[in-house]
C-alpha cells in the first residue's frame, strides 16, 4: 500500500512539472514573436535559450521513469550518446540570427534548423537522449 502511495506522488510530481513546464513555455512564446515582431535581437536570443532550456527539460520529463533510476541507483555513462547530445544541445541551442550571422546565404544543408518545430522536436528529442546516456550497472 505504501510503496503504491509513493508510486502515486511520483507520478502526479511528474504531472505537475510537466504541465509547469507546458505552462512556462505558452507564456514566454507571445512575448517571443513580439520581440520577433519588433526585431529586439537581444530579448529574441534570450527567449530562445529560456525555451531550448524548457524543451530540453520537457524531453527529461518523458523519461521519467529512467530519470528516477539514474538519481536512485549507480550508474555509468554512455559517452557515444553524450557526445551526440552534446553536439545536438550545440547545434540546437545557437539561436537562429547566429545561425545566419555564420553560415553563408546559399548554406542550404541546414535550413531546416531553422524551423521552429524541428527545434522544438530536436530539444525534446536531445533531452530523452541525455536521460537515456545514464545506464544502470545493475
Amino acid at each position: 500500500m505504501k510503496g503504491i502511495l509513493l508510486k502515486r506522488t511520483k507520478l502526479l510530481t511528474v504531472i505537475i512539472s510537466g504541465i509547469i513546464t507546458l505552462m512556462l513555455i505558452a507564456l514566454i512564446i507571445p512575448k517571443y514573436e513580439q520581440m520577433l515582431d519588433f526585431y529586439n535581437v537581444k530579448w529574441i536570443l534570450i527567449y530562445s535559450i529560456i525555451l531550448s532550456m524548457l524543451y530540453f527539460i520537457f524531453g527529461m520529463l518523458i523519461e521519467t521513469k529512467r530519470l528516477i533510476k539514474v538519481f536512485s541507483k549507480k550508474l555509468s555513462v554512455n559517452w557515444l550518446h553524450i557526445s551526440f547530445v552534446i553536439l545536438l544541445l550545440l547545434i540546437i541551442f545557437i539561436p537562429v540570427p547566429y545561425w545566419l550571422l555564420l553560415l553563408p546565404n546559399n548554406f542550404f544543408l541546414l535550413n531546416f534548423i531553422f524551423v521552429n518545430e524541428v527545434q522544438v522536436i530536436l530539444n525534446i528529442l536531445a533531452g530523452i537522449l541525455f536521460v537515456r546516456a545514464f545506464e544502470n550497472n545493475s
